[in-house]
Protein backbone atom coordinates (compact mmCIF):
# COMPACT_ATOMS: atom_id res chain seq x y z
CA UNK A 1 0.00 0.00 0.00
CA UNK A 2 1.33 3.14 -0.61
CA UNK A 3 2.38 5.43 1.84
CA UNK A 4 0.94 8.65 2.14
CA UNK A 5 4.17 10.89 0.93
CA UNK A 6 4.21 8.45 -1.76
CA UNK A 7 0.65 9.77 -3.05
CA UNK A 8 1.25 12.87 -2.04
CA UNK A 9 4.53 13.22 -4.13
CA UNK A 10 2.52 11.85 -7.02
CA UNK A 11 0.07 14.63 -7.17
CA UNK A 12 2.57 17.68 -6.78
CA UNK A 13 5.50 19.12 -9.30
CA UNK A 14 9.08 19.03 -7.68
CA UNK A 15 8.68 22.79 -8.39
CA UNK A 16 5.71 23.21 -5.77
CA UNK A 17 7.45 21.77 -3.32
CA UNK A 18 10.45 23.36 -3.54
CA UNK A 19 8.62 27.13 -3.65
CA UNK A 20 7.46 25.47 0.04
CA UNK A 21 10.91 24.21 0.96
CA UNK A 22 8.90 20.83 1.97
CA UNK A 23 11.02 18.01 2.71
CA UNK A 24 9.69 15.17 4.82
CA UNK A 25 10.66 13.56 7.82
CA UNK A 26 11.52 9.99 8.29
CA UNK A 27 9.16 8.40 11.05
CA UNK A 28 11.55 7.11 12.85
CA UNK A 29 12.91 10.47 13.15
CA UNK A 30 9.41 11.61 13.83
CA UNK A 31 9.14 9.40 16.50
CA UNK A 32 12.30 10.23 18.29
CA UNK A 33 11.56 13.77 18.52
CA UNK A 34 8.30 12.68 19.73
CA UNK A 35 9.66 10.80 22.72
CA UNK A 36 11.77 13.20 24.03
CA UNK A 37 9.67 16.23 23.96
CA UNK A 38 6.63 14.53 25.25
CA UNK A 39 8.99 12.50 28.24
CA UNK A 40 9.13 15.97 29.49
CA UNK A 41 5.62 16.19 30.54
CA UNK A 42 3.98 17.72 28.27
CA UNK A 43 0.16 16.42 27.17
CA UNK A 44 0.53 19.22 24.06
CA UNK A 45 2.48 19.18 21.02
CA UNK A 46 2.61 21.60 18.01
CA UNK A 47 4.36 21.34 14.82
CA UNK A 48 4.51 24.81 13.06
CA UNK A 49 5.06 23.26 9.76
CA UNK A 50 2.87 20.39 9.54
CA UNK A 51 2.90 19.31 6.09
CA UNK A 52 1.62 15.80 6.22
CA UNK A 53 1.34 14.98 9.74
CA UNK A 54 4.74 12.97 10.39
CA UNK A 55 5.07 14.18 13.92
CA UNK A 56 0.94 13.55 14.60
CA UNK A 57 1.82 10.05 13.34
CA UNK A 58 3.58 9.09 16.52
CA UNK A 59 0.81 10.00 19.05
CA UNK A 60 -1.90 7.69 16.79
CA UNK A 61 -3.38 5.72 19.81
CA UNK A 62 -2.39 8.01 22.24
CA UNK A 63 -5.37 9.70 23.55
CA UNK A 64 -3.67 11.89 26.29
CA UNK A 65 -2.04 14.06 23.80
CA UNK A 66 -3.07 16.52 22.17
CA UNK A 67 -1.87 17.90 18.94
CA UNK A 68 -2.18 21.37 17.09
CA UNK A 69 0.12 22.37 13.66
CA UNK A 70 -0.19 25.25 11.38
CA UNK A 71 0.45 24.96 7.55
CA UNK A 72 0.67 27.51 5.19
CA UNK A 73 0.45 25.36 1.68
CA UNK A 74 -3.12 25.01 1.61
CA UNK A 75 -1.83 22.51 -1.16
CA UNK A 76 -0.83 19.90 1.20
CA UNK A 77 -3.07 20.97 3.70
CA UNK A 78 -5.72 19.83 1.64
CA UNK A 79 -4.46 16.83 0.83
CA UNK A 80 -3.52 15.72 4.07
CA UNK A 81 -7.14 16.40 5.20
CA UNK A 82 -8.55 14.37 2.63
CA UNK A 83 -6.16 11.31 3.33
CA UNK A 84 -6.78 11.26 6.95
CA UNK A 85 -10.54 12.78 8.03
CA UNK A 86 -10.43 11.06 11.17
CA UNK A 87 -6.87 12.40 12.55
CA UNK A 88 -7.60 14.11 15.83
CA UNK A 89 -4.85 16.69 15.13
CA UNK A 90 -6.27 20.42 14.48
CA UNK A 91 -4.29 22.20 11.68
CA UNK A 92 -4.44 25.86 10.89
CA UNK A 93 -4.00 27.04 7.54
CA UNK A 94 -1.85 29.74 8.26
CA UNK A 95 1.65 31.28 7.66
CA UNK A 96 3.91 30.88 11.28
CA UNK A 97 5.93 33.17 10.96
CA UNK A 98 3.46 35.67 10.54
CA UNK A 99 0.88 34.25 13.25
CA UNK A 100 1.45 35.09 16.47
CA UNK A 101 -0.04 35.66 20.17
CA UNK A 102 0.44 31.13 21.05
CA UNK A 103 3.18 29.78 23.12
CA UNK A 104 3.09 26.48 23.43
CA UNK A 105 4.19 23.63 26.08
CA UNK A 106 6.20 20.91 23.61
CA UNK A 107 6.84 21.89 19.82
CA UNK A 108 8.56 19.74 17.61
CA UNK A 109 9.31 20.69 13.75
CA UNK A 110 10.89 20.04 10.62
CA UNK A 111 10.74 23.70 9.08
CA UNK A 112 10.28 24.52 5.13
CA UNK A 113 14.10 24.67 3.99
CA UNK A 114 14.61 28.14 1.76
CA UNK A 115 17.45 30.63 1.68
CA UNK A 116 16.76 34.17 2.07
CA UNK A 117 16.48 34.42 -1.34
CA UNK A 118 12.74 32.63 -1.67
CA UNK A 119 12.06 33.45 2.05
CA UNK A 120 8.03 34.16 1.61
CA UNK A 121 6.84 37.64 2.97
CA UNK A 122 10.68 38.28 4.05
CA UNK A 123 9.79 41.86 4.60
CA UNK A 124 6.93 41.72 6.50
CA UNK A 125 8.37 38.56 8.67
CA UNK A 126 11.41 40.93 9.37
CA UNK A 127 9.01 43.66 10.91
CA UNK A 128 6.81 40.99 12.60
CA UNK A 129 9.91 39.66 14.64
CA UNK A 130 11.01 42.85 15.38
CA UNK A 131 7.77 44.73 16.56
CA UNK A 132 6.47 41.22 18.60
CA UNK A 133 9.58 39.94 20.02
CA UNK A 134 12.29 43.07 19.60
CA UNK A 135 14.23 40.42 17.54
CA UNK A 136 15.96 41.83 14.27
CA UNK A 137 16.60 39.21 12.45
CA UNK A 138 19.58 38.59 10.26
CA UNK A 139 19.48 39.80 6.45
CA UNK A 140 20.72 35.85 5.15
CA UNK A 141 19.00 34.04 7.50
CA UNK A 142 17.10 31.29 6.37
CA UNK A 143 13.37 30.28 6.61
CA UNK A 144 14.51 27.39 9.21
CA UNK A 145 16.74 28.96 11.59
CA UNK A 146 13.36 31.74 11.41
CA UNK A 147 11.46 29.48 12.56
CA UNK A 148 13.28 28.11 15.20
CA UNK A 149 14.07 31.70 16.30
CA UNK A 150 10.12 32.13 16.66
CA UNK A 151 9.38 28.64 18.79
CA UNK A 152 12.22 29.37 21.26
CA UNK A 153 10.16 32.47 21.82
CA UNK A 154 6.98 31.03 21.93
CA UNK A 155 8.09 27.90 24.15
CA UNK A 156 6.62 27.78 27.66
CA UNK A 157 8.48 27.21 31.00
CA UNK A 158 8.31 24.17 31.21
CA UNK A 159 8.60 23.18 27.78
CA UNK A 160 10.29 20.96 25.57
CA UNK A 161 11.39 21.21 21.90
CA UNK A 162 13.04 19.48 19.58
CA UNK A 163 13.68 20.66 15.56
CA UNK A 164 15.43 18.61 13.03
CA UNK A 165 16.93 21.34 10.13
CA UNK A 166 20.45 22.16 8.60
CA UNK A 167 23.15 22.65 10.67
CA UNK A 168 24.54 25.57 8.31
CA UNK A 169 23.75 28.22 10.61
CA UNK A 170 26.06 26.69 13.67
CA UNK A 171 28.85 27.82 10.82
CA UNK A 172 27.42 31.31 9.73
CA UNK A 173 27.21 35.00 10.11
CA UNK A 174 23.74 34.66 10.45
CA UNK A 175 23.62 31.95 12.75
CA UNK A 176 25.43 34.17 15.36
CA UNK A 177 21.99 35.64 16.21
CA UNK A 178 20.34 31.88 16.32
CA UNK A 179 22.86 30.79 18.64
CA UNK A 180 23.10 33.79 21.08
CA UNK A 181 18.94 32.68 21.41
CA UNK A 182 19.91 28.98 21.92
CA UNK A 183 22.76 29.46 24.64
CA UNK A 184 20.74 32.11 26.48
CA UNK A 185 19.58 30.63 29.74
CA UNK A 186 21.30 27.34 28.84
CA UNK A 187 18.39 25.52 28.35
CA UNK A 188 20.02 23.59 25.18
CA UNK A 189 20.20 20.33 25.92
CA UNK A 190 21.67 18.46 22.69
CA UNK A 191 22.95 18.84 18.85
CA UNK A 192 22.61 15.81 17.00
CA UNK A 193 24.26 15.97 14.01
CA UNK A 194 22.86 13.45 11.38
CA UNK A 195 25.48 11.80 9.21
CA UNK A 196 22.70 9.67 7.58
CA UNK A 197 21.18 12.66 5.64
CA UNK A 198 20.92 10.75 2.88
CA UNK A 199 18.84 8.07 4.64
CA UNK A 200 16.86 10.83 6.12
CA UNK A 201 16.73 13.69 3.45
CA UNK A 202 17.34 11.66 0.33
CA UNK A 203 16.58 14.52 -1.32
CA UNK A 204 18.58 17.60 -0.18
CA UNK A 205 21.88 18.54 -0.24
CA UNK A 206 22.12 20.14 2.94
CA UNK A 207 24.01 18.75 6.36
CA UNK A 208 20.92 17.95 8.74
CA UNK A 209 20.93 18.07 12.94
CA UNK A 210 18.22 17.84 15.04
CA UNK A 211 17.82 20.55 17.98
CA UNK A 212 16.90 19.24 21.61
CA UNK A 213 15.81 22.22 23.99
CA UNK A 214 14.60 21.96 27.45
CA UNK A 215 13.44 25.76 29.05
CA UNK A 216 13.18 24.01 32.47
CA UNK A 217 16.45 23.16 33.02
CA UNK A 218 20.24 24.65 33.20
CA UNK A 219 22.72 22.50 31.89
CA UNK A 220 26.42 23.77 32.82
CA UNK A 221 27.84 22.16 29.05
CA UNK A 222 26.29 21.08 25.65
CA UNK A 223 26.19 17.60 24.44
CA UNK A 224 27.03 17.08 20.84
CA UNK A 225 25.65 13.63 19.25
CA UNK A 226 26.44 12.29 15.92
CA UNK A 227 24.19 9.57 14.58
CA UNK A 228 25.63 7.75 11.81
CA UNK A 229 22.44 6.17 10.87
CA UNK A 230 18.55 6.89 11.70
CA UNK A 231 18.58 2.92 13.65
CA UNK A 232 21.37 4.72 16.19
CA UNK A 233 18.75 7.17 17.56
CA UNK A 234 16.55 5.30 19.68
CA UNK A 235 19.76 4.39 21.65
CA UNK A 236 21.78 7.58 20.99
CA UNK A 237 21.04 9.61 24.37
CA UNK A 238 22.23 6.53 26.52
CA UNK A 239 25.55 6.08 24.56
CA UNK A 240 28.19 9.07 25.38
CA UNK A 241 28.02 11.87 23.74
CA UNK A 242 30.80 12.68 20.27
CA UNK A 243 31.61 15.69 22.68
CA UNK A 244 30.38 17.61 25.82
CA UNK A 245 31.20 21.32 25.29
CA UNK A 246 31.18 23.68 28.23
CA UNK A 247 28.89 26.75 27.51
CA UNK A 248 31.77 29.17 28.63
CA UNK A 249 33.18 27.39 25.36
CA UNK A 250 29.92 28.12 22.93
CA UNK A 251 31.09 31.57 22.00
CA UNK A 252 27.78 32.47 19.61
CA UNK A 253 30.43 34.26 17.17
CA UNK A 254 31.97 31.34 17.25
CA UNK A 255 32.12 28.35 14.38
CA UNK A 256 30.56 25.54 16.27
CA UNK A 257 30.71 22.74 13.64
CA UNK A 258 34.09 22.24 14.53
CA UNK A 259 33.35 20.75 18.05
CA UNK A 260 32.11 17.74 16.40
CA UNK A 261 35.65 16.79 15.14
CA UNK A 262 37.56 14.37 16.47
CA UNK A 263 41.02 16.43 16.90
CA UNK A 264 39.66 19.86 16.56
CA UNK A 265 42.10 22.16 15.26
CA UNK A 266 43.87 24.77 17.98
CA UNK A 267 45.04 27.92 16.17
CA UNK A 268 48.36 29.23 17.87
CA UNK A 269 48.07 32.34 19.45
CA UNK A 270 49.53 35.83 17.86
CA UNK A 271 50.67 34.03 14.61
CA UNK A 272 47.33 35.01 12.81
CA UNK A 273 45.20 37.25 11.38
CA UNK A 274 42.10 37.06 9.70
CA UNK A 275 42.36 37.16 5.99
CA UNK A 276 40.73 40.52 5.70
CA UNK A 277 43.80 41.84 6.27
CA UNK A 278 44.80 41.71 3.13
CA UNK A 279 41.80 42.10 1.03
CA UNK A 280 38.11 40.49 0.67
CA UNK A 281 37.09 37.78 -1.27
CA UNK A 282 33.32 38.27 -3.13
CA UNK A 283 31.39 36.28 -5.20
CA UNK A 284 31.73 35.98 -8.68
CA UNK A 285 29.38 37.51 -11.29
CA UNK A 286 25.94 36.76 -10.99
CA UNK A 287 24.15 37.05 -14.63
CA UNK A 288 21.48 35.95 -13.53
CA UNK A 289 20.59 34.49 -16.63
CA UNK A 290 23.48 32.31 -18.06
CA UNK A 291 22.10 31.15 -21.41
CA UNK A 292 21.63 35.11 -22.52
CA UNK A 293 24.91 36.70 -20.93
CA UNK A 294 27.48 33.55 -21.40
CA UNK A 295 28.36 32.53 -24.71
CA UNK A 296 30.44 30.57 -27.19
CA UNK A 297 32.94 32.43 -29.14
CA UNK A 298 31.19 30.60 -32.46
CA UNK A 299 27.43 31.78 -31.30
CA UNK A 300 29.13 35.33 -30.56
CA UNK A 301 30.40 35.54 -34.21
CA UNK A 302 27.10 34.55 -35.55
CA UNK A 303 25.35 37.15 -33.63
CA UNK A 304 27.75 39.33 -34.85
CA UNK A 305 28.76 40.61 -31.55
CA UNK A 306 32.22 42.95 -31.43
CA UNK A 307 35.09 41.86 -29.07
CA UNK A 308 34.19 45.16 -27.30
CA UNK A 309 31.23 44.34 -26.05
CA UNK A 310 32.53 40.72 -24.44
CA UNK A 311 34.23 40.16 -22.16
CA UNK A 312 36.68 36.79 -20.93
CA UNK A 313 34.87 35.22 -18.38
CA UNK A 314 35.36 31.90 -16.52
CA UNK A 315 31.80 30.50 -16.06
CA UNK A 316 32.61 26.99 -14.73
CA UNK A 317 34.80 25.06 -11.92
CA UNK A 318 35.70 22.56 -14.49
CA UNK A 319 37.57 24.59 -16.50
CA UNK A 320 40.40 25.16 -14.10
CA UNK A 321 42.48 21.96 -13.61
CA UNK A 322 45.76 23.65 -12.85
CA UNK A 323 46.65 25.47 -9.70
CA UNK A 324 47.98 28.24 -12.39
CA UNK A 325 45.67 30.01 -14.71
CA UNK A 326 46.76 32.43 -17.45
CA UNK A 327 45.73 34.17 -20.34
CA UNK A 328 46.59 31.14 -22.78
CA UNK A 329 44.85 28.52 -20.77
CA UNK A 330 41.84 30.83 -21.19
CA UNK A 331 42.44 30.76 -25.39
CA UNK A 332 42.88 27.08 -25.14
CA UNK A 333 39.20 26.97 -23.64
CA UNK A 334 37.80 29.51 -26.30
CA UNK A 335 39.52 27.75 -28.96
CA UNK A 336 37.34 24.65 -28.29
CA UNK A 337 34.58 26.64 -28.13
CA UNK A 338 33.71 26.36 -24.56
CA UNK A 339 30.88 29.11 -23.10
CA UNK A 340 34.51 31.82 -22.27
CA UNK A 341 32.12 34.92 -23.31
CA UNK A 342 30.00 37.83 -21.36
CA UNK A 343 27.86 39.79 -22.76
CA UNK A 344 29.31 42.74 -21.47
CA UNK A 345 27.50 46.10 -23.05
CA UNK A 346 29.27 49.55 -20.83
CA UNK A 347 28.06 51.95 -22.64
CA UNK A 348 24.97 52.31 -25.83
CA UNK A 349 24.78 48.92 -27.67
CA UNK A 350 25.58 48.08 -31.62
CA UNK A 351 23.38 47.19 -33.57
CA UNK A 352 23.98 43.41 -33.23
CA UNK A 353 23.95 43.91 -29.32
CA UNK A 354 20.48 45.88 -29.72
CA UNK A 355 19.12 43.43 -31.49
CA UNK A 356 20.66 40.08 -29.60
CA UNK A 357 19.33 42.47 -26.44
CA UNK A 358 15.42 42.65 -28.22
CA UNK A 359 15.83 38.68 -28.69
CA UNK A 360 16.46 38.24 -24.73
CA UNK A 361 13.38 39.93 -24.05
CA UNK A 362 11.34 37.91 -25.99
CA UNK A 363 12.52 35.47 -24.30
CA UNK A 364 11.48 36.72 -21.08
CA UNK A 365 15.35 36.97 -19.83
CA UNK A 366 14.68 40.72 -18.89
CA UNK A 367 12.36 39.47 -16.12
CA UNK A 368 14.14 36.71 -14.18
CA UNK A 369 14.92 37.48 -10.48
CA UNK A 370 17.69 38.98 -10.99
CA UNK A 371 17.79 40.98 -14.00
CA UNK A 372 14.44 42.78 -13.63
CA UNK A 373 16.11 44.98 -10.45
CA UNK A 374 18.92 45.98 -12.94
CA UNK A 375 18.53 49.30 -14.80
CA UNK A 376 19.48 48.37 -17.90
CA UNK A 377 18.50 44.67 -17.58
CA UNK A 378 21.48 43.75 -19.25
CA UNK A 379 24.46 45.42 -17.50
CA UNK A 380 26.11 42.84 -16.05
CA UNK A 381 27.83 43.39 -12.39
CA UNK A 382 31.42 45.89 -12.21
CA UNK A 383 34.17 43.32 -11.89
CA UNK A 384 37.73 42.99 -11.81
CA UNK A 385 39.68 40.06 -12.83
CA UNK A 386 40.73 38.58 -9.51
CA UNK A 387 44.30 37.19 -8.88
CA UNK A 388 43.11 34.58 -6.52
CA UNK A 389 39.86 32.00 -6.96
CA UNK A 390 38.66 29.85 -5.10
CA UNK A 391 36.33 27.02 -5.86
CA UNK A 392 32.73 27.74 -3.37
CA UNK A 393 31.62 24.18 -3.43
CA UNK A 394 33.81 20.87 -2.64
CA UNK A 395 34.34 17.63 -1.80
CA UNK A 396 37.71 16.06 -0.43
CA UNK A 397 39.18 19.70 -0.40
CA UNK A 398 38.52 23.45 -1.89
CA UNK A 399 39.91 24.57 -5.31
CA UNK A 400 42.54 27.55 -5.44
CA UNK A 401 43.64 28.83 -8.25
CA UNK A 402 46.47 31.79 -9.00
CA UNK A 403 45.08 33.82 -11.39
CA UNK A 404 46.97 35.68 -13.95
CA UNK A 405 44.37 35.95 -16.68
CA UNK A 406 42.44 38.88 -17.59
CA UNK A 407 39.30 36.81 -17.42
CA UNK A 408 36.29 37.71 -14.98
CA UNK A 409 34.92 34.74 -13.29
CA UNK A 410 30.97 33.77 -12.24
CA UNK A 411 29.72 32.33 -9.04
CA UNK A 412 31.56 28.92 -9.29
CA UNK A 413 34.35 30.95 -7.71
CA UNK A 414 34.94 33.86 -4.94
CA UNK A 415 36.99 35.88 -6.47
CA UNK A 416 40.51 37.68 -3.79
CA UNK A 417 40.70 41.04 -4.44
CA UNK A 418 44.05 42.26 -2.60
CA UNK A 419 44.55 45.73 -0.90
CA UNK A 420 47.83 47.14 -0.68
CA UNK A 421 49.32 44.64 2.12
CA UNK A 422 47.65 41.90 0.00
CA UNK A 423 49.38 42.83 -3.50
CA UNK A 424 52.65 41.97 -1.83
CA UNK A 425 51.71 38.53 -0.29
CA UNK A 426 49.50 37.22 -2.94
CA UNK A 427 51.58 34.31 -3.84
CA UNK A 428 52.39 34.05 0.04
CA UNK A 429 49.07 33.51 0.39
CA UNK A 430 48.41 31.45 -2.93
CA UNK A 431 51.16 28.81 -0.95
CA UNK A 432 49.57 28.87 2.36
CA UNK A 433 45.38 28.16 0.77
CA UNK A 434 46.91 25.70 -1.30
CA UNK A 435 49.14 23.90 2.26
CA UNK A 436 47.78 20.77 4.32
CA UNK A 437 47.91 23.49 7.19
CA UNK A 438 46.05 26.09 5.65
CA UNK A 439 43.50 23.91 4.07
CA UNK A 440 42.92 22.66 7.82
CA UNK A 441 42.89 26.23 9.45
CA UNK A 442 40.55 27.82 6.50
CA UNK A 443 38.18 24.44 6.54
CA UNK A 444 37.41 25.26 9.84
CA UNK A 445 35.33 28.50 8.18
CA UNK A 446 33.61 26.30 5.59
CA UNK A 447 29.83 25.17 6.04
CA UNK A 448 29.21 21.53 5.85
CA UNK A 449 26.54 20.24 3.90
CA UNK A 450 25.45 17.09 3.18
CA UNK A 451 26.93 13.79 0.96
CA UNK A 452 29.98 15.38 2.22
CA UNK A 453 29.57 18.91 0.39
CA UNK A 454 31.44 21.79 1.63
CA UNK A 455 30.60 25.47 0.93
CA UNK A 456 32.06 28.72 1.56
CA UNK A 457 30.67 32.08 1.46
CA UNK A 458 32.81 35.35 1.15
CA UNK A 459 32.98 36.47 4.71
CA UNK A 460 33.59 32.95 5.65
CA UNK A 461 36.87 33.15 4.06
CA UNK A 462 37.59 36.87 4.85
CA UNK A 463 37.36 35.89 8.65
CA UNK A 464 39.51 33.13 7.86
CA UNK A 465 42.93 33.19 9.87
CA UNK A 466 46.27 33.26 8.11
CA UNK A 467 49.89 33.66 8.69
CA UNK A 468 50.52 37.12 9.62
CA UNK A 469 53.04 39.39 8.06
CA UNK A 470 55.66 38.07 9.77
CA UNK A 471 55.59 34.89 9.14
CA UNK A 472 55.55 35.27 5.14
CA UNK A 473 58.38 37.64 5.81
CA UNK A 474 60.20 35.00 7.31
CA UNK A 475 59.87 33.05 4.05
CA UNK A 476 63.04 33.27 1.79
CA UNK A 477 62.16 34.64 -1.60
CA UNK A 478 63.98 31.87 -2.95
CA UNK A 479 62.43 29.73 -1.29
CA UNK A 480 59.04 31.43 -2.21
CA UNK A 481 60.16 30.97 -6.03
CA UNK A 482 61.22 27.47 -5.81
CA UNK A 483 57.68 26.62 -4.74
CA UNK A 484 55.78 28.65 -7.09
CA UNK A 485 57.87 27.14 -9.76
CA UNK A 486 57.41 23.63 -8.54
CA UNK A 487 54.06 24.33 -8.48
CA UNK A 488 53.45 25.88 -11.96
CA UNK A 489 55.05 22.36 -13.46
CA UNK A 490 53.76 20.10 -11.70
CA UNK A 491 50.24 21.06 -10.36
CA UNK A 492 51.30 20.59 -6.75
CA UNK A 493 52.92 22.43 -4.14
CA UNK A 494 55.94 20.74 -3.06
CA UNK A 495 55.33 18.92 0.87
CA UNK A 496 58.21 21.85 2.37
CA UNK A 497 55.80 24.38 2.26
CA UNK A 498 53.84 22.84 5.18
CA UNK A 499 56.76 23.48 7.32
CA UNK A 500 56.79 27.33 6.76
CA UNK A 501 53.59 27.15 8.70
CA UNK A 502 53.85 24.40 11.17
CA UNK A 503 53.32 26.80 14.19
CA UNK A 504 50.17 28.18 13.16
CA UNK A 505 48.35 25.28 15.11
CA UNK A 506 48.85 24.33 19.01
CA UNK A 507 50.35 20.89 19.29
Amino acid sequence: MASLETNYLATVSSSHRKAYGQFFTHPAIAKFMVSWVTEGGTTTLHDPAFGLGAFSDVLTGTPDVSFTGSEVDPKILGFWENATPNSPAKVDGEDYLLSWGRSHRGIVCNPPYMRFQKFLNRDVVFREFQSRINCRLPGYINTASAFLMKSLAELETPGRLAYIMPLEFLNTGYGVAVKERLADGRHLFAIIRLDCEREAFPDATTSAGIILYDSAKTFPDVKLYVADSIAQLHSLLSRSPKATVPYDNLQPTAKWLPHFDENPVSVGGGLTIPLSHYGHFSRGIATGANGFFVLRPSEAKALGLSRAELTSVITRSAQIQAPFFTDADHDSLASRDERTLLFDVAGSPSDEASRYIRFGEQQGFDRRFLTRTRTPWYKTESRQPAPLLLGVFSRGGYKIVRNTSHALNLTCFHGFQPNLAGQRYLDHIFLYLSSDTGREIVSLSMRKYGDSLDKFEPNDLNGALVPTLGVFDAIPAKHLESALRHTRETGRIPNYVDSWFAGLKDQ
